[in-house]
């Protein structure tokens, strides 16, 4: 017992001697993302408590229950995005001047980027699309205790869904890979070109895709991995 605890305290003193030995930019940068970072997961559970969600929880992409099993190879792990995320989305969306109709988040787990945008911006009309049952029944417990009316969620494959007519702002926190997303793209291209959609991709991880289906990128920040794209 006593020599494991002289090898942790040995691996301590090698960090602190690490750390100490940094540039003083380092470890002012280092505590200063760490306070941000707190800061930010003080502000999801207020966010969640205030409006009594469950958005808790991570759930590996191939444990997902889904009866869409061909999708099942292409999803992400379920995770709630956090508020900071999805706020600097929507608010240089709204820095474009588009009046937006509906917001649709395409693999909305149980509906947390949903009730953000319902919560703080205008929307005639939220919509989450989730190919996982049982998260889509977390998400309308969720709504139910939410109590908004323009909010909703349907269980279905992001590839065949079809956008409703209008301006769109499609959210993605990278729910799935290349292939479902080329697909809903393909699908909805005469929305987005009869209209002044936009798709807002957090951890924009196909991001080349869309530049390759002819959409253009609005904003980016390298940092957050997150950025608007619009068809023109």
């Amino acid at each position: 017992m006593a020599h494991h605890i002289e090898s942790a305290c040995i691996q301590w003193q090698g960090r602190i001697a690490t750390w100490l030995r940094r540039p003083l930019a380092h470890k002012l940068r280092s505590l200063s993302n760490k306070a941000a970072g707190g800061m930010n997961w003080i502000e999801d559970q207020w966010f969640e408590k205030r409006h009594g969600l469950d958005c808790s929880g991570f759930i590996v992409g191939h444990e997902l229950e889904t009866s869409y099993s061909s999708a099942r190879a292409h999803s992400r792990a379920y995770q709630a995005v956090t508020c900071v995320a999805i706020r600097e989305l929507l608010n240089e969306a709204m820095k474009t001047g588009i009046v937006f109709d509906h917001f649709i988040d395409l693999g909305s787990g149980k509906g947390k980027a949903c009730f953000y945008a319902a919560a703080n911006y205008r929307f005639r009309r939220l919509v989450g699309v989730e190919f996982s049952e049982p998260l889509v029944q977390a998400a309308d417990c969720n709504v139910r205790k939410f109590g908004a009316d323009n909010v909703c969620f349907v269980n279905a494959d992001a590839a065949s869904f079809s956008l409703p007519a209008g301006n769109n702002l499609v959210y993605l926190f990278n729910p799935f890979g290349e292939a479902i997303l080329l697909e809903f793209l393909k699908n909805n291209m005469d929305k987005f070109s009869r209209s002044q959609s936009i798709i807002a991709y957090a951890n924009d991880k196909q991001r080349l895709c869309l530049a390759k289906a002819g959409f253009v990128t609005l904003f980016r920040n390298q940092d957050s991995q997150s950025s608007l794209h619009q068809y023109l």
